[in-house]
């Protein structure tokens, strides 16, 4: 077997730059989809086949965010590489066996795993979710056996959406840390449809273009939500209230997006069932079939994909379209405004979204009553859910009223 083994296609420069790196920090800051997560799975795949003995630890600082991200990407390699074998896998510990190597999948929340590991390789994905006391923790763990010619190292990867945060103003200015820079032009594999997407970035706001095109520091501005808060999802279940609806928001190199969403008076308790690309509509259907518990509930739609809002009506689902014309994204989210929004943790790309939906800004600084148009799927089905069932349900004579349509 090569020397990248089980990693040989497919990789970047962004893999090849973590494998030269020799610090024992490693920080990996990149604009939107640069490969830095993908890059970072692969080398911890690659060196699972070519080393032994080895601890690996994935984590993120919630378990139910790193279940959708990290850990999903890493199992989805293997068994793409053709070395993934349920036998191995463990998961009521959340841990992979490979060989004499172990792999741990685990929250900083969960301090037993940590203070009873020794690690040789850490990858903090999404590592400005963290705090400086996490990082320093986690690298104190960072003592598993080595050769003479080998290195613990950790790893983080992340968007630089925070010019504040303590990866530029601590970790940066320590010794012995890495930095590699990366960018949407380091990953060769993108959709030309989403380089679209990324570079227009620059003629609707400076700030998300610096961010997640150039993978540059900028700080976020002018949030359009700020109504919200994160839930555990015991609590999103606990919640009896209200009516369960859901909202749907199509893609394919973005991804198709469905929440399910708990509304009462003024409480919207949400939680996303898929966020994925490249799905078909039957695959769509597929997911949904598996994921709403009852198609009688009201599913507010993308509406300019009749096509297949028909198909997904054939199959059972009381799909309605969203409302659409001048105004409608602002007046939606005025009335998603009057709620709270409560989102369960097991939520982490409509948590992403919500933490950087902003209003975008003129060439001259102004602001502009229309968001920026990137990175808003989960915003977009929330939306369409929660201002549709208020618009042609609950509001009655300025009533709140739960009646079918």
């Amino acid at each position: 077997m090569s020397e990248k083994g089980v990693v040989k296609a497919h990789t970047t420069e962004v893999f090849e730059k973590n494998l030269a790196a020799r610090a024992q920090t490693v920080v990996n800051r990149g604009g939107a989809r640069s490969s830095k997560s993908y890059s970072l799975a692969q080398l911890l795949i690659m060196k699972l086949n070519n080393e032994e003995n080895k601890v690996i630890g994935i984590c993120r600082k919630t378990m139910p965010a790193l279940r959708m991200t990290a850990y999903r990407l890493f199992i989805d390699l293997l068994k793409e590489y053709g070395r993934y074998s349920t036998e191995y896998h463990n998961k009521s510990e959340n841990r992979y066996d490979w060989g004499k190597n172990r792999v741990y999948f685990f929250s900083i929340d969960d301090p037993e795993k940590i203070r009873s590991t020794e690690f040789n390789y850490i990858w903090m994905e999404e590592a400005a979710e963290f705090t400086f006391d996490d990082y320093m923790t986690l690298k104190l763990r960072l003592s598993g056996k080595t050769t003479s010619n080998e290195r613990n190292q950790i790893f983080l990867s992340f968007n630089p959406s925070d010019s504040n945060s303590w990866i530029r103003t601590k970790l940066l200015q320590m010794d012995d840390v890495e930095e590699i820079h990366s960018t949407y032009k380091d990953n060769p594999f993108l959709p030309k449809d989403y380089i679209k997407t990324i570079e227009k970035l620059k003629e609707q706001d400076k700030t998300y273009h610096k961010i997640y095109a150039l993978g540059e520091w900028g700080f976020l501005e002018n949030k359009i939500y700020t109504n919200y808060q994160v839930i555990t999802d015991m609590d999103y279940d606990r919640f009896q209230g209200g009516e369960t609806i859901y909202g749907l928001d199509f893609g394919f190199n973005n991804p198709t997006v469905l929440v399910e969403i708990k509304i009462g008076k003024e409480d919207a308790f949400i939680r996303q069932k898929i966020y994925d690309t490249g799905l078909t509509t039957p695959e769509i259907i597929a997911k949904m079939e598996a994921r709403v518990v009852d198609r009688r509930k009201f599913i507010f739609a993308d509406s300019e994909d009749p096509k297949t809002i028909e198909e997904i009506y054939r199959a059972g689902f009381n799909i309605i379209p969203a409302e659409k014309g001048q105004d409608s994204v602002r007046n939606g989210i005025d009335i998603v405004k009057r709620f709270k929004l409560k989102l369960s943790n097991d939520s982490p790309d409509a948590i992403k979204e919500i933490e950087n939906y902003c209003w975008k800004k003129d060439k001259n600084g102004n602001l502009i009553d229309e968001p920026v148009k990137f990175n808003d799927h989960a915003m977009d089905a929330i939306r369409y859910a929660i201002a549709g069932y208020y618009s042609k349900v609950m509001k009655n004579q300025n009533e709140w009223v739960f009646a079918r349509i």
